[in-house]
């Protein structure tokens, strides 16, 4: 018996100094667990295997080459931007005929939070008001200007103030044919907090507008949203005996309407990732946040310098743990709970915009989307979701037509050969058109 209680404190001695069973942090605990999952499901990658984030290039919008929404040329929305089609005549004919219906005390009901976008002309109205004088006023022709506003901290604000003019749409009609580019606008770095515009007829801005969502008037509309607004004035204080400024409403928001979407980089990139919070990994649906990225040097007047900053699209959140990207919580910015996963099959919100600013310029391009922080709190200490070359990947960077996974769908299973990707970083494992 001695001798059998001997040989076993031995050996635990020796397991005690063996390195295998030193100590280790959480956070690398979880990301060995990670390793070991990944690798007995797919296999050890390739020594080259970059997860597709080599070769990714820096727009440049710097001072000499800025697109800003009060600064519009069309000419570098080719170059840098996928620009919407125009408004088809069906569309403008769904449209119109949606927003035509009365609906009396309706206020905007649906949240969109971008900070690129493009406006693109649908309508102008036909409907005419008596004022206060009797005298007949067509609404339209009174709504001189659009006003956008963003959040406050918006990187590039043309003033102290929130709200902004969309540029090219004035005098009650756009510059434009509302079935041509010339009746639209790209906004960057600006908002859609809020909506407005300018009435001539007492020389107030008026915010009584209502969303639709474009799947909500037909699915050949998905991905679109229309603003419409319902015209009306009111005198202002002190101005009682001006009854030409008193028009009332007729709660029918089609006096103006224009279609918004939000503006894609054309060397955007989709960022999927696992947030290595579950107990078991079994799943590797890679879709716990979903992005779209793209870095920029761009010219920063609140700053007055060039910075490196990611414009960033939030499409989806599947994890129900505290996730950010560079900084900005996911859940968060989708205005929902923790517990909640969005629009990975159970609830569905309009994507969120922000830019973030990663640093000084990076005009040796040294920099890719890979380098956009993202993290995952946990009840025991927060973890960085990293993509290194040639191991186990926590994220994986694809084209933005990527479809992901809904939640509980492997990743294997939507796409079989992500297998043989794992090992080949040749092997194009889903369909990019």
């Amino acid at each position: 018996m001695k001798k059998i209680v001997f040989c076993l404190i031995s050996v635990l001695a020796m397991v005690g100094c063996h390195p295998s069973f030193q100590t280790i942090s959480y956070q690398e605990q979880q990301k060995q667990d990670f390793n070991y999952r990944f690798e007995r499901r797919f296999g050890t990658p390739a020594s080259d295997q970059d997860w597709g984030f080599d070769g990714l290039e820096i727009v440049d919008l710097s001072l000499k080459a800025t697109t800003r929404s009060h600064d519009v040329n069309r000419n570098q929305w080719k170059d840098k931007f996928v620009v919407p089609s125009n408004v088809t005549a069906n569309e403008h004919d769904l449209v119109v005929a949606e927003f035509s219906k009365e609906r009396v005390g309706a206020v905007n009901e649906e949240n969109i939070n971008w900070t690129d976008y493009f406006i693109y002309e649908v309508y102008k109205g036909e409907d005419v008001y008596p004022d206060g004088n009797g005298q007949d006023v067509k609404g339209s022709d009174h709504m001189n200007h659009l006003q956008v506003k963003y959040a406050e901290g918006t990187l590039a604000p043309p003033n102290n103030a929130c709200w902004e003019h969309a540029n090219d749409f004035n005098n009650g009609t756009s510059s434009g044919n509302w079935e041509t580019i010339e009746g639209a606008t790209l906004m960057v770095n600006s908002g859609t907090l809020d909506f407005a515009y300018h009435n001539s007829t007492d020389s107030k801005y008026h915010s009584e507008y209502i969303i639709i969502a474009g799947a909500d008037i037909d699915p050949s509309l998905d991905g679109y949203y229309y603003v419409g607004f319902d015209f009306y004035a009111t005198h202002p204080e002190g101005q009682e005996a001006n009854k030409n400024m008193d028009v009332e409403r007729n709660w029918v928001f089609n006096d103006w309407i224009v279609r918004i979407s939000p503006a894609t980089f054309k060397n955007a990139k989709r960022i999927i990732a696992e947030d290595l919070a579950s107990s078991s990994g079994s799943d590797f649906d890679y879709n716990d946040v979903v992005f779209d990225a793209t870095l920029a040097n761009e010219w920063i007047p609140s700053m007055n310098d060039n910075k490196l900053v990611a414009h960033i699209t939030l499409r989806a959140a599947g994890g129900t743990m505290p996730l950010y990207v560079a900084d900005r919580e996911v859940h968060e910015l989708f205005g929902i709970d923790t517990r909640i996963m969005v629009n990975t099959g159970q609830y569905s919100l309009p994507c969120v915009q922000f830019t973030a600013i990663l640093g000084d310029a990076d005009w040796n391009n040294t920099k890719t989307i890979k380098d956009i922080p993202v993290k995952v709190v946990t009840y025991n200490g927060t973890i960085t979701l990293e993509s290194n070359k040639g191991e186990a990947s926590e994220k994986l960077c694809v084209d933005k037509t990527y479809e992901w996974c809904l939640e509980r769908e492997p990743i294997q299973e939507k796409y079989p050969d992500f297998v043989r990707y794992v090992s080949d970083r040749n092997v194009q494992w889903y369909q990019v058109q």
